[in-house]
């Protein structure tokens, strides 16, 4: 019955990692950010853990313990490396989040997720002791309220509003996930429930994001893009020719390919634009100029 009722909160789960990860796709294909292609494999990644977490379930209940204890390390080694990954896509995030460079923050976390995933390939070998899951599990609550803790203190730097609120809602979210965390540390045996509750709580939050996203997308008819209609933001006769490959779709390596220009020079162009243009995306530049 516990199983059941488990199986079934992994489905959930996994239902909302599914809509978030098309919807983040979607998104994706029309903002091209840098983090957005990580984030969606990172995504993947976590909902194939979900998979082989239900699968485990079942492989516990047909085929037996020698089966169940497999496809348990292969599910910790994924989940381990996941969390790594996670730890060094913290800084990538937040710095699209508050729009600044945070070098030093990426350096930071890069080295702590390559000392969990050393601390978890120890767990492996010597087969889940309570020091070692003890150890990652105190690496990811520090890494989490770390990068918490500088989402908060620049929380008023971030100028778009729909990511401001995302961002508080992820700092609500892991000030309530926190007990749970901890209490993890304490019982070991409850990890494999609050893992597809945090990921289904921080799957809503992201719809919820990319729903508002979506909505905001504008309906009217598109006006004529023109050089002497973006003249007022000083654009050069090259950046004009960029921002109509970028209207029609085109990546960055697409538009260096159609200019026959490298596509460092393309960022560059690309930045500038948004510098005189005064905006932070292509949507934003599309919407500007539409």
């Amino acid at each position: 019955m516990i199983k059941g009722w488990i199986i079934l909160l992994y489905m959930f789960s996994f239902a909302t990692g599914c809509m978030t990860l098309v919807l983040s796709v979607v998104f994706h294909l029309r903002e091209a950010y840098q983090w957005t292609k990580y984030f969606i494999v990172f995504h993947s990644s976590l909902l194939l853990v979900i998979v082989l977490q239900v699968l485990s379930v079942f492989v516990d209940l047909f085929l037996g313990p020698t089966a169940a204890f497999v496809s348990t390390v292969v599910i910790n080694a994924l989940l381990a490396a996941n969390i790594s990954f996670f730890i060094a896509f913290v800084p990538f995030f937040t710095r699209w989040l508050l729009a600044q460079p945070l070098r030093s923050m990426m350096v930071l976390f890069i080295t702590i997720a390559s000392v969990f995933m050393v601390i978890s390939i120890l767990d492996l070998i010597f087969s889940s002791t309570w020091i070692f899951q003890t150890l990652m599990v105190v690496i990811f609550i520090f890494s989490l309220s770390f990068s918490i803790g500088v989402l908060m203190r620049n929380l008023k730097t971030i100028s778009n509003v729909d990511v401001r609120t995302v961002s508080k809602a992820i700092i609500i979210l892991s000030f309530t996930m926190l007990p749970l965390l901890i209490i993890s540390i304490i019982f070991p045996t409850v990890r494999y429930i609050t893992y597809p509750i945090y990921f289904m709580a921080f799957s809503i939050i992201l719809l919820v994001f990319l729903f508002i996203y979506f909505k905001k997308m504008p309906h009217h008819e598109e006006k004529e893009l023109t050089f002497s209609s973006v003249e007022t933001f000083n654009i050069t006769e090259r950046e004009y020719s960029v921002i109509t490959l970028i209207k029609e779709g085109l990546t960055n390596k697409e538009i260096a390919y159609e200019l026959n220009i490298s596509v460092n020079t393309v960022n560059n162009h690309i930045a500038n634009i948004f510098s005189k243009t005064k905006v932070r995306s292509r949507i934003d530049l599309l919407n500007l100029l539409s």
